[in-house]
């Protein structure tokens, strides 16, 4: 008899253990690829090399998976956050969309990755709500790209991440903020000394700003708020402070103010970089292709990376 657990708590303690993220694919019968997201991955054995992955029986490619005696695990690139998304959704053009070829064993291999095994099934293991697949590994290759890693709902940048926390420690203090958005609005607080508007923070006053300090920041606006990926870098014109934003999605708007892009008071944001910055999510909003900012107020330069919202994380 299984213990009686809140899921949600449960699951959240779980998020907290910070994980890689991979794309396992495989082949239908008929010869149609499927694929889905997972950071469910485990190296099992070295000798002989074995592999594991876990999948939800409600997937729709659970049967798929099961009747199939091969399967590729795809390490995603930091670069690839964009890729998780489009095989954590139902979209139908997965692989029309992204770049792959045929291993050996007739898996699909995507372009790009950091690492990828191709694999034949050795044993399927019922586990509660998931099948666990073991995998023998036929073939593998790898580069020296850094991994995306996933914790806590947001993806982890590790290259990108490191360059962050290296200039904040350069300087006396740091800002760290999010640009939240729910349905299209973007979540922005007044501050109450002169007025002006500003994406949430911390580290705005006298403390030091903290992804930590953030995220109870974001808690107890009771908006469901994800922080998803690093968005922005820069230091202030004073060089006392540096600045650092992420981005989020929010389920609800709760007790926070969330403006439309034409609501936004533009002439009363709390400066010229946090405008700059506003102008450009609204813009790579519309591309779905989102960049990297590092550098000052008023100039620098956009790493592009691809990006997404985390969706379900299995087809």
């Amino acid at each position: 008899m299984s213990a009686t657990f809140d899921l949600r708590e449960l699951r959240n303690a779980f998020g907290t253990f910070m994980t890689g993220v991979t794309v396992i694919t495989t082949r239908e019968s008929g010869g149609i690829p499927r694929g889905f997201t997972a950071n469910s991955f485990c190296s099992v054995s070295l000798d002989p090399p074995l592999v594991s992955v876990c999948i939800a029986k409600t997937a729709e490619s659970t049967e798929v998976f099961t009747s199939s005696g091969h399967f590729a695990i795809n390490i995603l690139a930091e670069n690839q956050t964009e890729t998780s998304g489009i095989f954590a959704s139902r979209r139908a053009d997965k692989f029309d969309v992204t770049p792959w070829r045929n291993s050996e064993e007739n898996s699909p291999i995507l372009e790009g990755v950091c690492a990828w095994f191709d694999c034949s099934v050795v044993q399927q293991v019922d586990a509660g709500d998931h099948v666990i697949l073991i995998g023998g590994v036929k073939s593998f290759d790898y580069n020296d790209q850094n991994g995306l890693g996933y914790v806590r709902g947001g993806y982890v940048s590790l290259g990108l991440e490191q360059a962050a926390v290296n200039a904040a420690a350069e300087e006396s203090g740091v800002v760290v903020g999010a640009l939240v958005e729910c349905g299209g609005k973007l979540l922005l607080e007044q501050n109450p000394e002169n007025g002006r508007y500003h994406p949430v923070a911390s580290g705005l006053g006298a403390t030091q700003g903290s992804i930590s300090r953030l995220t109870d920041r974001l808690d107890k606006l009771e908006i469901g708020a994800v922080v998803n990926s690093l968005y922005a870098v820069f230091e202030g014109d004073t060089h006392e402070r540096h600045n650092i934003y992420y981005r989020a999605t929010a389920e609800q708007e709760g007790n926070a103010t969330f403006y439309a892009p034409d609501d936004i008071p533009w002439d009363y944001l709390e400066s010229d970089a946090i405008r700059t910055m506003l102008k450009r999510y609204l813009k790579e909003t519309l591309e779905q292709r989102y960049g990297i900012y590092f550098g000052g107020e008023e100039k620098g330069r956009v790493e592009t990376t691809e990006s997404t919202k985390v969706g379900e994380r299995e087809q």
